[in-house]
C-alpha cells in the first residue's frame, strides 16, 4: 500500500509541475453485488500541456472488507482531433499477484454524445469500464459495460447533475452480470472542478 500511496504522490507532483490542473475529479461510488456492498473512491486529473500532449492520473480504492485493492497510474494523453483523447497509463497496485499495472484509455465527445473507456491489466484482476451518453439539459442517459476479474457485466446508466456555480453529479447504473446471472446496482456521487476545454470527455 506504501508503494500506491508513492505512485498517488508522484502522480499529483507530475499534474502540479505542470503548472496546475485543468481538470481535477472526485468520485464515490458503491457497488451492491451478491448481496455485498463495495465501496469505492477514485481520483481523476488531467492537465493539458498544448491542444495535443496532456499528463493524466487516475486512483482507485476500494473498501470491500474481503478484497481490499487499490491502484495508482499516470501517464500520457494524446488527442489528435477535437473531440477524440487516447492515452496509455501505468502504475502500482496492492494485494495483487503483480505490482505493475496498466491502463489504455479512450475519451471522444461529440456534441450531446460521449463516450469513455479503460482496460486495465495486471495480475488476475482485468477491469474494463465503458460507456456512452446522451446528454439532454442536466441529464445524461446511456449505457455500461464492466470487465472486473471474469465477470462480464452491462446495463443502463442515468446521471443527474446539479449547483451551477460547481456541478455536482449523482448516478445510477443497473447492470446484468452475464458470467454468473446476477444483478449488480451501482449508485454514486462525482463532482469535477477545472475547465473540459481540452480533453474529449471524463468518466470514471
Amino acid at each position: 500500500m506504501k508503494k500506491l500511496f508513492f505512485c498517488f504522490f508522484i502522480g499529483l507532483l507530475m499534474t502540479s509541475l505542470a503548472g496546475g490542473q485543468s481538470i481535477f475529479k472526485i468520485n464515490q461510488y458503491n457497488t451492491y453485488y451478491n448481496k455485498a456492498l463495495m465501496p469505492v473512491i477514485t481520483l481523476f486529473s488531467n492537465y493539458q500541456f498544448n491542444k495535443k500532449i496532456g499528463i493524466t492520473s487516475y486512483f482507485y480504492v476500494n473498501a470491500y472488507s474481503k478484497n481490499s485493492w487499490g491502484e495508482g497510474l499516470a501517464g500520457v494523453t494524446y488527442t489528435p482531433v477535437t473531440g477524440v483523447s487516447i492515452g496509455f497509463l501505468a502504475g502500482l497496485q496492492s494485494n495483487e499477484t503483480e505490482i505493475w499495472r496498466v491502463s489504455p484509455i479512450i475519451m471522444l465527445s461529440n456534441k450531446q454524445f460521449s463516450f469513455f473507456g479503460a482496460f486495465e491489466f495486471g495480475g488476475k484482476r482485468y477491469r474494463w469500464d465503458a460507456m456512452g451518453f446522451y446528454s439532454v439539459k442536466a441529464f445524461k442517459f446511456g449505457a455500461e459495460f464492466i470487465r472486473y476479474y471474469r465477470m462480464f457485466a452491462a446495463g443502463p446508466r442515468v446521471e443527474f447533475s446539479f449547483v451551477r456555480k460547481q456541478p455536482i453529479t449523482v448516478f445510477y447504473s443497473g447492470l446484468w452480470d452475464w458470467t454468473y446471472g446476477r444483478y449488480a446496482s451501482m449508485f454514486g456521487i462525482f463532482s469535477t472542478f477545472g475547465s473540459f476545454r481540452k480533453i474529449a470527455a471524463v468518466e470514471e
